[in-house]
């Protein structure tokens, strides 16, 4: 089951335009676990996406086994929870935002 938050994402895709308010909601951007309010420290900032604790120790090996280190950005410091870290990256109005592409219709070219 996946989390709300990639639901509505996913629902503004579908419809190839819209926005989705993140608020305080952190979910790993690699299983989707909901970390909101989990206390754990780890985890780390892979491109764009935010790695939880939950999958931090599985993805590291795979990033290290396609020899993709150099694109991890930033490292969830021990002495803060996983949540509050993202949440101090993204800020406080953080969105995502889902823009048309002129002349691209879901899969296929206009």
């Amino acid at each position: 089951m996946s989390h709300p938050l990639s639901d509505a994402i996913s629902a503004a895709l579908r419809a190839g335009a819209g926005e989705v308010r993140l608020g305080g909601t952190v979910p790993c951007d690699f299983c989707d676990a909901d970390l909101t309010a989990d206390p754990r420290p780890g985890g780390f900032l892979f491109q764009s996406k935010a790695v939880g604790p939950c999958c931090a120790d599985r993805a590291l090996a795979r990033i290290k086994g396609h020899g993709e280190e150099r694109y991890i950005r930033a490292y969830c410091p021990a002495s803060v929870s996983f949540a509050d870290w993202v949440r101090e990256l993204r800020g406080p109005d953080a969105r995502v935002r889902v823009s048309p592409v002129p002349g691209y219709q879901g899969g296929s070219r206009a």
